[in-house]
């Protein structure tokens, strides 16, 4: 298990940079000026979300390549991600995928009990990075 540590610095009201494990990361005190706290959680589940379902891919159709496009938004305890996958899938594979990311997804665990989750997949054949 890995052991996850930053340092931030704070300068002046409302703006903060990190010190990790990869370029700073500067944040705010409102969505305006750029990202904030709240939108690291969003980002941190969506990425977590998403490395999930390439994890799935990876374990169980040694597939290491699959396109997909995560949508997340969060409201007053509710977090709503939308997770579109480049191909054909069938109510056995979503419902696999589904139960994957409940399982392995390690922010979600870590996340507040009283939150609900609309975590639902699609077939998106157009998406483009």
């Amino acid at each position: 298990m890995a052991n996850y540590q930053t340092k931030v610095k704070g300068d002046k009201l409302y703006h903060s940079v990190s010190e990790g494990y990869g370029a700073p990361i500067e944040l705010f005190g409102f969505p305006k000026d750029g990202e904030t706290p709240m939108s690291l959680v969003n980002i941190a589940l969506a990425s977590c979300v998403t490395m999930c379902v390439q994890g799935y891919f990876a374990r169980f159709h040694q597939e290491t390549v699959v396109a997909s496009l995560v949508d997340s938004s969060y409201d007053e305890g509710n977090f709503k991600v939308l997770i579109g996958i480049d191909r054909s899938l069938d109510d056995k594979i979503i419902g696999e995928i589904l139960a994957y990311i409940d399982e392995q997804c390690r922010v979600k665990r870590i996340l507040r009990d009283d939150l609900t989750y609309n975590i639902s997949l699609v077939e998106n054949h157009d998406i483009q990075f």
